[in-house]
């Protein structure tokens, strides 16, 4: 490849002072853009100095934005952190302010009264529209008094939120165990851990972060382990609760300045499914329909506890069985269900999936389908936040084989950082006054089991299905072409972004994708036919539990943000909800509302869109690739149609394109939820 790619648009490795100057320097910008547009007179408002304009400012200023406030999630350093708190902060109450200013409404909405949007470029005419409508939706057609009254809301809410995510990406409680209140980790998971000595005993401190928590609550024999490390991960961040609760309540407030019944259906009104009324039918109808299978799938387990009990570990202790199913049984016997009845033996699967292996392979597999080439770029020329984290450059492989964008890989646990797995796009890319695309960036952040002197890290089944769930969304970064940042890559509508990484998943219960993935990591050998079977068998063994627990937080969700009540305790309903639709309750005295990230991470009133958007990653999948799942002319009808468009059209629009029909729920009924029409 003679083409050289060019240097990443953002600079990771800039220090506390330079974040501050940075967000100093987009709301000078935006603020200047703004003021001239907001001073045209009626014979002033053309094309070239309204839309290009307020287009070329996004274009711009969205990846400096993303950086500055991504940091919070990311830096080791603990100044840049704060700083970057400080920025998003900062930059969330001015962007606040922007988006209510009433005279720039007026020389818009002016500007679209007398322009036929029809003789504009489709993109250009979105851009409008979508202008027209979130200046609606920030109430500026309300009179001054209501729309200062809405504005001192979304200020105040967007600093709970800020709080809220703070605690939570800091939270660092922990529990500490003897060696034989471990009984059934391995010596590799054991000496990952820090130690301390108590009395003379050596106790092993355990965080509230996957990669500890985890192994706990399938692997360890002692029940009262799994209860105490499941209660504390359960009840971490008590400090959330108010402002958890402060926030559905100037959401609430919020809404009704605009006039929406409730939050939800202010939210919803720009998703795919448009009502509560319809999120509400689709979420009761799925757990009315798992009602049963989810109560026979729990009497399954709570069977093998109780033979557990009488002949094995709880029976070598003399610990009786009482009966309960509690929560931190769950993953303990579907492990042993597993391995009793599928003989799929996660401990011996993960021998097979070597991270650096997987991703390698993975990036093969996304190379074949999709087009694309991916090259890692060597350590010493990539700037980076941490030394764990990689960097690869992505081409196009099958057009006019141009750059297409940047992917950082940011895999392992450390102090202060993002807790979970997820898709950080960076920088959108757009095109430029000259023509040129700027390339974008987007980073996996996830929290893997780190290598050790003797062993990489291994990956679990599960670890896999979520590496190629967060590259999906990577990969929607990577593939987009749009005019405009504020169309690129994931800005689909919130219940039809998670569609497109759902249905990769797929990949990693495909036979013949599987047989390629796996390398053992000391003999190199990929695992057997016969282990393969198990794995797909057991795809969907207590699917109905699984997918009561996803129902279970939507439902919850939608029930806090269409609330009337002024003191809704968030813990009742929490704890109420959880063991009414997923049928497990909560550990005693918990209150997991706290952690729920999601509720103040852009996903209030939209977590139903996980279930929602897995009617179409099914669809898609099932019609288009089950036949062949490396069909290199599906991936590219799917990267043209889907990834490549990223939300410059709406989402249904797309769905029809690639699968050239509607969309159907049979094959979600049929493969998810084992209901055939």
């Amino acid at each position: 490849m003679t083409q050289t790619a060019p240097a990443p648009s953002l600079d990771f490795s800039i220090n506390a002072a330079q974040v501050e100057s940075i967000t100093n320097d987009i709301i000078a910008e935006e603020l200047a853009v703004n003021d001239e547009i907001s001073a045209l007179k009626p014979e002033e408002q053309t094309y070239e100095n309204i839309v290009v304009r307020l287009a070329r400012m996004e274009n711009e200023l969205a990846g400096k934005a993303q950086l500055v406030s991504s940091l919070s999630q990311i830096s080791p350093d603990a100044d840049i952190r704060e700083a970057s708190v400080a920025a998003e902060t900062k930059y969330d109450q001015f962007s606040i302010d922007q988006s209510m200013r009433h005279d720039l409404f007026t020389v818009i909405q002016s500007y679209i009264s007398k322009t036929d949007l029809d003789t504009l470029d489709a993109e250009d005419a979105r851009l409008l529209r979508k202008l027209e409508r979130s200046f609606i939706r920030n109430g500026l057609h309300l009179s001054e008094e209501k729309r200062d009254e809405f504005k001192e809301l979304r200020k105040r809410l967007s600093e709970v939120c800020i709080e809220f995510n703070k605690n939570w990406s800091r939270e660092s409680s922990t529990v500490k165990f003897t060696k034989e209140e471990l009984e059934g980790l391995d010596d590799d998971f054991l000496d990952g851990l820090k130690k301390e000595e108590e009395d003379g005993v050596t106790k092993y401190i355990l965080t509230m972060k996957y990669p500890d928590v985890r192994p706990v609550l399938k692997l360890c024999k002692n029940e009262n382990t799994r209860k105490v490390h499941n209660t504390a991960y359960e009840s971490r961040n008590q400090e959330n609760i108010a402002l958890l609760e402060e926030a559905v309540k100037l959401r609430r407030q919020a809404a009704k300045v605009l006039g929406y019944k409730s939050h939800a259906a202010y939210v919803l009104e720009v998703k795919m499914a448009k009502t509560v009324e319809a999120v509400e039918t689709f979420l009761n109808d799925l757990a009315d329909k798992l009602y049963a299978p989810g109560r026979k799938e729990i009497e399954r387990l709570k069977e093998l506890k109780k033979v557990r009990s009488i002949v094995t570990e709880k029976a070598e202790r003399g610990e009786e069985f009482d009966g309960s199913f509690n929560a931190w049984d769950s993953s303990y016997y579907e492990r042993i269900l597993l391995e009793n009845e599928y003989s799929v033996d996660q401990e011996e699967i993960k021998k097979f999936f070597s991270l650096e292996t997987t991703i390698q392979k993975m990036l093969d597999i996304y190379e074949k389908v999709l087009g694309l080439k991916f090259v890692k770029v060597s350590a010493e020329n990539a700037t980076v936040w941490h030394p764990d984290v990689q960097l690869f450059e992505c081409w196009d492989a099958v057009e006019d084989k141009s750059f297409s964008g940047y992917m950082y890989l940011d895999l392992f646990p450390r102090d202060n950082k993002y807790s979970h797995a997820a898709c950080f796009p960076l920088q959108p890319s757009y095109i430029t006054e000259n023509g040129e695309r700027v390339a974008p960036i987007a980073a996996m952040v996830a929290n893997f089991t780190k290598p050790t002197a003797s062993k990489p890290s291994l990956l679990k089944h599960d670890d896999v299905v979520t590496l190629f769930h967060e590259l999906g969304h990577v990969m929607h970064h990577l593939c987009s072409r749009t005019k405009y940042a504020r169309f690129h890559g994931t800005s689909v509508e919130g219940d039809f972004v998670e569609a497109p990484s759902q249905m990769l998943e797929n990949w990693c219960y495909d036979p013949k994708s599987l047989k390629y993935l796996t390398s053992h990591f000391e003999t190199g050998e990929p695992i057997s036919d016969e282990i393969i079977e198990r794995i797909v068998k057991a795809k969907n063994v207590d699917a109905a539990i699984q997918n009561l627990r996803q129902l279970f937080f939507g439902i919850y969700d939608m029930t806090i943000h269409t609330s009337e009540d002024e003191n809704l305790d968030t813990t009742e309903v929490y704890n109420a909800l959880r063991e009414k639709i997923s049928l497990v309750a909560a550990p005693k005295g918990s209150f997991g509302q706290a952690a729920f990230g999601h509720l103040m991470g852009g996903y209030d009133a939209g977590y139903y869109g996980y279930m929602w958007s897995k009617v179409f990653s099914s669809d898609m999948f099932f019609s288009r690739f089950e036949k062949d799942t490396l069909s290199a002319e599906a991936g590219f009808s799917y990267r043209k149609n889907v990834l490549e468009k990223g939300s410059s059209r709406d989402g249904m629009d797309l769905l029809k394109s690639f699968l050239g029909r509607e969309p159907s729920s049979e094959a979600f009924m049929r493969e998810d939820i084992g209901v055939t029409n």
